[in-house]
C-alpha cells in the first residue's frame, strides 16, 4: 500500500498547563527546550516523543513573527504536523511584570541552602527566573 503525501503548509501547536491550553495556533516552526538542549520542529518531522527542560519555547507564526513563552519542563509530542506541548507551568511576556521578577531574583539571591536537595530545588527556581527574564527581554 502506498502512502499518501499531503502538502501540509503548517504545524499546528497547541501549550497545555493544568489550569489553561496556554498557546493553539498554526506555526511555522517551533524550536523547544528539551532536557538536554533544544528541538527543533518544522513542517513533515517525524513522529516523537521529548522530555522538556525549563527554557524560552520559539514559535515562528506562518506570518513569520515570533512568539516566545516560557515552559518549566513537560513533555512535546509531534505527530502528523501537530505538536503538543504538556508542562506544569507557562509564561507569556504579557503576563509578566519586570518588578515581579527582581523582587524575585533578589530573594533568591538572599536564600542560601547548604543541603543538597535545597540547592537543587533553588537552581530549579533559578532556571525558571531566567527563563522567564529572556523572555520578557
Amino acid at each position: 500500500m502506498a502512502a499518501t503525501l499531503t502538502a501540509e503548509t503548517s504545524l499546528h501547536l497547541t501549550v497545555i498547563t493544568p489550569a489553561r491550553a496556554v498557546f493553539d495556533a498554526d506555526a511555522k516552526s517551533v524550536v523547544a527546550p528539551a532536557f538536554d538542549g533544544e528541538i527543533g520542529i518544522h513542517i513533515g518531522h517525524a513522529a516523537m516523543l521529548a522530555l522538556l527542560g525549563t527554557g524560552e519555547l520559539r514559535v515562528t507564526t506562518p506570518q513569520g513573527d515570533t512568539r516566545k513563552l516560557a515552559i518549566r519542563g513537560g513533555f512535546l509530542q509531534v505527530d502528523h504536523n501537530k505538536i503538543t506541548i504538556l508542562t506544569p507551568e507557562s509564561a507569556s511576556p504579557e503576563e509578566l511584570k519586570p518588578e515581579v521578577l527582581a523582587e524575585e531574583a533578589q530573594k533568591l539571591e538572599g536564600e542560601k541552602h547548604t543541603k543538597l536537595d535545597e540547592r537543587d530545588a533553588q537552581e530549579v527556581k533559578r532556571a525558571w527566573l531566567k527563563a522567564r527574564q529572556k523572555i520578557k527581554q
